[in-house]
């Protein structure tokens, strides 16, 4: 027994060091999505506010729909220790609290670090690549991951310990930490009665009233969805996110599972009253099952894509640990299978073989979606462009519109908050030297598609933004990609940032198609006649596409563009259907006080010379607003119309945390009206003002 302990806790170690080396080798210090107002916005108001009581309400702010106080506070005090943002550390210490829960399991279900076999379901689960997106966003990181932990400590210390002063402590953070963190007061209270334990029921109910005062005090609720009609969706998803712990892949699979898990959970209620002699685990499963319930009403508008979003995947794993965790209390640990080698053995085996199926399973799937797939490129690059930070759903297609924009990083970095060019390792192409490396030809199979190149049209836009795929077999330890310009019979090379060198600390594969999406500096393009390839490095030598691509260089650009003038929409409602085809968006962007966008309206039906175009903007909450689109006053720019207006144009449009706008084209044709209901969003940053 004790050389099968040993086995165990090595195993444990072994697979907590691989993984956490394996996750953080991909760290990088960028934001991505919500990371941009969690930190970025968020630092840039507080450090420009005087008012003690200003920044207290601040930190207290409401972030969507629930308030995140705890992550803002670990930001600000490890700013006051190191004076930077540093969004790798974030995640890594997102990671920390995850796996400081485990010791509080550990704790709960009171297990014999002699027989540490029984625990080792725990971490095999826990430790998942189901739920990887969240430990790629330091938002969630700082979020998911602390709830976690707050919610096993608050129950346990105020269930099993009855430590009232921790357990409210504990229960403070939870709630400023997710917002689901707000079912532990009635949950807990509830538990307390239960124990029929008055005195502390009334210190918890009490502060619970404080923490829920601080909590709803100038809340804005969403819109209620709750409806009768909900029901049969609610049957259908909510056994999908219960068996969430199935992973990325088919929903039927995550059913089964969902559905199993809750008849366990049936058993244990009802059949065995669990809560009569385990009633802290109890707790736990119910603060889950009631997240899921929530979860599937407040998201059923973004469809079944949802449903296997790692932030409630990691619900799922969390059901089943505790689902161990009973069986372990209620049976495993009666059964004495110490008395008998061979079954402890057999436990040992079942489970060892069980959970390395389960995370290799999930771990194939984690590097099949992250490792060698554009998005997470595209991520890098299109946060750092400041794209938008909502994505609306359309025809079940999530569509977005770029917005060049860098000046709430650019901010940080003057005043020493962020190094910027940790950013730009990522996204911006820098220049290679070909020294020593021998140049050849690649085979006929290699080759290249360059899908887009944004960036030409406006001139204060200081990148051409190239996105596109190589398709050509090599060993992932050897991935480096670059682009090649040739102009006048002369090359000049530059390396494609974000792409891994490595696959992984388990196992090395072969990459067949490989995505990149990437800046390139505008100062780097030659004034002339350019093509444009790629080539991969292996060892010593470099080996070019035998493919070339042309690029549009020779811009002219109108140096006397003028304002839009932007109006209130009247009437807009009985544009319903596109009477227009799409017209092809060149590109936005955003820069410091104005914004831009450029069409391209040559494929238009319903036009002549005398047609007058605008851009109809419908914000979520109703509110509307048109521009005007102008032609460029350029030869080679025929058909190419933009709008160009001032913060302060649109301004008194914005919302405090309504700021995405749907985007309509509408034509006026000798007064007959024509409309393109344009399938992309525009977010304009409405709090990027700041004094």
């Amino acid at each position: 027994m004790r050389i099968l302990n040993i086995i165990s806790v090595i195993v444990f170690l072994g697979f907590l060091v691989a993984y956490f080396y394996d996750v953080t080798l991909n760290f990088q210090n960028f934001p991505i999505s919500d990371d941009y107002e969690a930190f970025f916005d968020f630092n840039n108001r507080y450090f420009a506010y005087n008012g003690f009581w200003e920044k207290i309400r601040l930190i207290f702010s409401q972030h969507n729909e629930h308030r995140i106080a705890t992550l803002r506070l670990i930001n600000l005090t490890y700013f006051c220790f190191f004076g930077k943002i540093d969004l790798e550390s974030f995640r890594v210490i997102g990671l920390l609290f995850y796996f400081f829960s485990m010791f509080f399991l550990f704790l709960e279900g009171r297990f014999n670090i002699k027989k540490f076999y029984y625990f080792l379901p725990v971490p095999l689960l826990m430790l998942s690549f189901a739920y990887s997106e969240i430990y790629y966003l330091a938002m969630e990181s700082l979020s998911h991951f602390p709830m976690i932990f707050f919610t096993i400590a608050t129950i346990y210390t105020a269930i099993h310990k009855k430590y009232t002063f921790i357990s409210v402590i504990c229960l403070f953070f939870g709630v400023f930490s997710n917002g689901n963190g707000i079912l532990l007061m009635p949950i807990v209270f509830g538990g307390l009665f239960l124990q029929k334990d008055y005195k502390r029921m009334l210190i918890w109910g009490v502060s619970s009233m404080v923490i829920s005062y601080i909590y709803f005090h100038d809340y804005e609720s969403g819109k209620s969805i709750l409806k009768l009609d909900i029901i049969p969706y609610l049957l259908k998803v909510y056994p999908i996110y219960v068996g969430g712990i199935g992973g990325f892949g088919s929903l039927t699979i995550n059913l089964v599972l969902g559905v199993i898990a809750l008849l366990f959970i049936c058993y244990f209620v009802i059949v065995k009253k669990s809560y009569e002699r385990e009633l802290s685990l109890t707790l736990m499963l119910l603060f889950y099952l009631l997240t899921f319930l929530i979860i599937s009403v407040k998201r059923q508008e973004y469809g079944s894509q949802f449903l296997q979003r790692g932030a409630y995947l990691i619900n799922s794993v969390m059901i089943f640990v505790l689902l161990y965790m009973l069986f372990f209390r209620e049976f495993l640990k009666q059964w004495k299978l110490e008395n008998s080698y061979k079954k402890v053995l057999l436990f040992f085996v079942v489970i060892l073989s069980a959970g390395l199926a389960y995370q290799t399973k999930n771990y194939r799937t984690w590097r099949e979606t992250l490792k060698y797939d554009e998005i997470e490129t595209r991520n890098n690059e299109m946060m750092y462009l400041g794209n938008t930070l909502e994505l609306y759903e359309d025809r079940e297609t999530i569509y977005n519109i770029p917005l060049v924009s860098t000046h709430r990083i650019e901010d940080l970095a003057k005043k020493g908050f962020f190094d910027v060019e940790k950013i730009k390792k990522n996204v911006v192409s820098q220049p290679f030297n070909t020294n020593g490396k021998k140049n050849s030809f690649g085979r006929n199979s290699d080759g290249f598609v360059i899908e887009k190149i944004e960036g030409f049209d406006i001139k204060e836009n200081p990148y051409l933004m190239i996105k596109g795929n190589y398709r050509g077999i090599f060993k992932t330890n050897t991935l480096r990609l670059g682009i090649v310009f040739q102009s006048r019979g002369k090359k000049t090379y530059y390396i494609i940032p974000g792409l891994k060198p490595h696959l992984s600390l388990f196992q090395q594969a072969k990459a067949q198609t490989v995505g990149f999406d990437f800046l390139l500096p505008k100062k780097y393009l030659p004034n002339e006649r350019t093509e444009v390839s790629i080539f991969r490095v292996e060892d010593d030598s470099i080996i070019v596409c035998s493919q070339w691509f042309e690029v549009r260089n020779a811009i002219d650009y109108d140096e006397y563009q003028s304002k839009s003038k932007v109006n209130v929409v009247t009437e807009s409602q009985k544009f319903k259907d596109d009477t227009v085809s799409r017209p092809i968006l060149e590109e936005a962007f955003s820069l410091n006080n104005f914004h831009e966008i450029v069409l391209n309206l040559t494929n238009l039906k319903h036009t002549n010379k005398s047609s007058k175009y605008y851009l109809i903007f419908h914000g979520q909450d109703g509110s509307s607003f048109l521009s005007v689109l102008k032609p460029y006053n350029t030869e080679n720019k025929k058909g190419v119309f933009y709008t160009k207006f001032e913060y302060q144009q649109v301004e008194r449009f914005l919302k405090k945390r309504n700021s995405v706008f749907k985007l309509d084209l509408l034509v006026n044709t000798d007064g007959e009206m024509f409309v393109s209901h344009l399938e992309s969003v525009y977010y304009f940053y409405s709090k990027d003002k700041v004094p």
